[in-house]
C-alpha cells in the first residue's frame, strides 16, 4: 500500500474510511467475468460419482430457501475456495481470493478476481444463485448434507453440473466479519478499492502488488497482515453491518 504523506499521518499510522462494508452487491453490477475453473468431469466424477440431472425446480417446490440464507464455503476444480454470502432480500455475493492459483503474487488483482454479484431463488429442495457473469451456483440437500453444483455461462441448468462439491454452512461467531470489504484511501490521487475476508483467514486486496495477507479476531478489533508488510485494523468488536462506515487504522511496514 503506498505510503501517505506526512500530512496524513500521526506518528506511526494513517487513517483510512472503510466506506461499504460487505459490499452491497447494487455496487458491483457492472463487474465483469470472474475466473472459474473449466470444467474438469475427471474431477467431478471422483468427488461426486457420475454426475446427475439437475433438480428441476417443480420437485420440493414447498421448500423454503430461506432456511439456507448465511454465509457459505465452497470450491471451485482448482479447489480454491470462496465465500457465498446469501442476504434476505435475495442478492447474493462471492468473496474470493485470486482468478488462478498463484495470481495474488503476481500481479494486482481486480474486483472481477474478488467478488461476483447475483440474486438466488428457491430451486429445487434448495435454492439457485445466478451471477451477472453467466455462472450459477446451487445448494441442494442431499442425504450426506448441503452440496454444491455449478454451471458455467451458457450451459445447460438442466445438464450435468460444471463443478460439484460439498456447500459447508458458517456459523462461527467471527466468521460474520467473511465477506467483501470497500476502502477509501486518504490519498485523493488512489480510488477506492477492495478487500475480502475468507473463511481460511485469507486476505485479499486490490491495491498491492502482492495482494495476499491474514486475518484475525481480537478483543475489540478485527486485524489483518498484508504481505507487504503493511497491517490494517478494524477498530470495532463486531463485524458491521451492510453498508455501513467506520474507521480503519492503516500501520506502514516496521512501525
Amino acid at each position: 500500500m503506498p505510503v501517505p504523506s506526512c500530512s496524513c499521518l500521526g506518528p506511526q499510522r494513517s487513517h483510512r474510511l472503510l466506506a461499504l462494508a460487505l459490499l452491497p452487491v447494487a455496487a458491483l453490477s457492472a463487474c465483469g467475468p470472474v475466473y472459474r475453473a473449466k470444467a474438469d468431469p475427471g474431477v467431478a466424477a471422483a468427488a461426486m460419482g457420475a454426475p446427475q440431472p439437475a433438480i428441476p425446480p417443480s420437485a420440493a417446490a414447498d421448500a423454503d430457501p430461506r432456511r439456507l440464507l448465511g454465509t457459505w464455503a465452497m470450491t471451485d476444480n482448482d479447489n480454491l475456495l470462496f465465500n457465498l454470502l446469501l442476504r434476505p432480500d435475495g442478492s447474493a455475493l462471492t468473496a474470493a481470493g485470486s482468478r488462478g492459483p498463484g495470481k495474488e503474487s503476481t500481479g494486482r488483482l481486480t474486483e472481477q478476481d474478488l467478488v461476483e454479484v447475483g440474486r438466488w431463488r428457491g430451486w429445487g429442495n434448495g435454492l439457485r444463485v445466478d451471477y451477472s457473469d453467466g455462472w450459477t451456483d446451487t445448494i441442494l440437500v442431499s442425504p450426506g448434507g448441503p452440496i454444491q453444483w455449478s454451471w458455467q455461462p451458457g450451459s445447460d441448468r438442466n445438464g450435468p453440473p460444471t463443478n460439484t462439491g460439498k456447500a459447508v454452512r458458517l456459523t462461527a461467531p467471527e466468521m460474520a466479519w467473511v465477506g467483501v470489504y470497500r476502502l477509501t484511501p486518504t490519498q485523493p490521487q488512489l480510488p477506492p478499492y477492495l478487500a475480502t475476508l475468507l473463511s481460511s483467514g485469507r486476505a485479499f486486496n486490490t491495491i498491492d502488488t502482492i495482494a495476499a495477507g491474514s486475518w484475525r479476531q481480537e478483543s475489540n478489533r478485527l486485524v489483518i497482515d498484508w504481505a507487504s508488510g503493511w497491517r490494517t485494523t478494524f477498530e470495532r468488536s463486531s463485524a458491521p453491518a451492510a453498508g455501513s462506515r467506520f474507521e480503519v487504522l492503516h500501520w506502514a511496514p516496521g512501525t
